[in-house]
């Protein structure tokens, strides 16, 4: 399956602030008019019944119907930002996670609080910030004007397909930063405010937590956005899954626990190094060093094609290396997506791994297989997926890991990896008492 991005978690801000920090200021897209955004909605509904396998699973067409017409009456009456926000709201009323439209160059003129967040298991924690209020990154987000910033993000949550509570409040923390979604979703009134205000907690000078409000400036600043992320502080050297999470997939051997780790940030071949040839330098490489155990990591992986791994699954189910329960290890979060989640329950089924970590952001069973199209007149893309996968039985919403291990603010903020933390120390449970046989019953018979 192509790939597709899943939930913002907790590292995507890192990688967003990275890439955005020397992005170049966007040009403004080009005007629209009320009768170019009906062609538009016309050809966005007309490609969703066309393309889509089965777009009507979470509301019927009537509901969707009655949706568009609305939308149609009211374009006269909004402009392109708050257009924009309403044609996402109709295409997440397919409930497939896969199935999004793009923001395009819309999004470079909207307003936006100047910080970015994650949602850790205590709390909404700004993780990278604009240049002038990079004192905020590290601090806890209580609210947005007035409106509990948990709550927020939920209530913008309509503007995006979803298929758990993961990829709810993941990408939901992308959303809430952006005005024209607060004001889609009443959490604020005008999606042109120039200051919103915020209540934050950080920790003052005698280490204890205290609330602020401050007055945030949204306006989009002359120079562009100056990013800065909390990685910037981290003690060096940074823990292993910062530094492998570039790349399609990479390795690192780590002797204190006579470990190979294995980084697989995208399910897509690199073309320096086919996934055969990684497979073969793995496994030689693991006789060498004396690998006692191996730790596939797919927290990063937002999906691609799922058979690019497959060749380290063979080699996995024919190792006497790795073989005794434990030997492999499964790291998943939020952010593991699309392809690399039913990576990660193939790598437990066939392998007999231990999957550890957060549930992903999506459902087993789920549309994927992506293609696009483009609305005529907006240029904005729609992708969209056009086959159903029924990977496993039943229907639930995630694959859950065996182990579950939450990520804290402290943890992010501390330079620690508790999942991998995990995975290191990993001892897999006594195998049970067999049964006594034989046995008679005392009373007699």
């Amino acid at each position: 399956m192509p790939h597709a991005w899943g939930r913002f978690s907790w590292v995507l801000p890192v990688l967003l602030a990275l890439a955005w920090a020397t992005a170049p200021a966007q040009m403004a897209p080009a005007p629209m008019t009320p009768e170019k955004w009906e062609a538009d909605l016309d050809a966005l509904a007309q490609g969703l019944l066309d393309r889509h396998p089965n777009f009507y699973t979470t509301h019927t067409v009537e509901e969707f119907e009655d949706a568009l017409g609305t939308l149609h009456q009211r374009l006269h009456e909004l402009d392109d930002e708050q257009i924009v926000m309403e044609l996402s709201r109709l295409v997440a009323m397919g409930g497939d996670a896969h199935t999004t439209i793009g923001m395009g160059d819309f999004q470079s003129t909207m307003h936006r609080l100047p910080i970015q967040l994650t949602v850790l298991s205590d709390g909404v924690f700004v993780t990278a910030a604009d240049e002038p209020v990079r004192d905020l990154i590290g601090a806890r987000l209580v609210s947005i004007q007035g409106v509990d910033a948990m709550n927020a993000i939920e209530r913008v949550s309509v503007l995006f397909a979803y298929e758990n509570r993961s990829k709810q409040v993941g990408t939901g923390a992308g959303f809430v930063t952006l005005l024209p979604a607060l004001a889609a979703t009443g959490v604020i009134d005008d999606h042109k405010a120039k200051a919103l205000a915020i209540v934050i907690e950080q920790t003052g000078a005698e280490g204890t937590a205290e609330n602020r409000e401050l007055i945030l400036d949204c306006s989009i600043p002359a120079d562009g956005y100056r990013w800065r992320s909390f990685m910037e502080s981290l003690p060096q050297p940074w823990p292993v899954a910062y530094r492998r999470s570039r790349g399609n997939y990479q390795s690192e051997f780590i002797e204190e626990h006579q470990t190979m780790y294995v980084a697989y940030n995208r399910c897509r071949e690199a073309e320096d190094l086919p996934m055969a040839g990684f497979v073969e330098f793995i496994m030689s490489k693991s006789d060498q060093l004396g690998a006692r155990r191996i730790i596939i990591d797919l927290r990063f992986n937002g999906g691609g094609d799922e058979t690019v791994i497959w060749p380290l699954w063979q080699a996995l189910e024919a190792s006497e290396r790795f073989s005794d329960p434990g030997d492999i290890i499964g790291l998943i979060s939020p952010r593991t997506f699309s392809s690399a989640m039913s990576n990660s329950h193939q790598l437990r089924d066939n392998c007999g791994a231990v999957l550890i970590g957060e549930p992903t952001g999506g459902k087993p069973n789920h549309f994927g297989q992506l293609s696009s199209f483009t609305l005529p007149n907006s240029g904005l893309t729609v992708m969209h997926s056009t086959r159903w996968f029924q990977k496993v039985e039943g229907d639930p919403d995630a694959v859950y890991p065996d182990v579950g291990i939450e990520w804290t603010g402290a943890d992010l903020f501390g330079g620690r990896d508790p999942v991998l933390e995990a995975a290191l120390g990993y001892a897999p449970p006594p195998e049970p008492e067999p049964e006594p046989t034989g046995a008679t019953d005392s009373t007699g018979g």
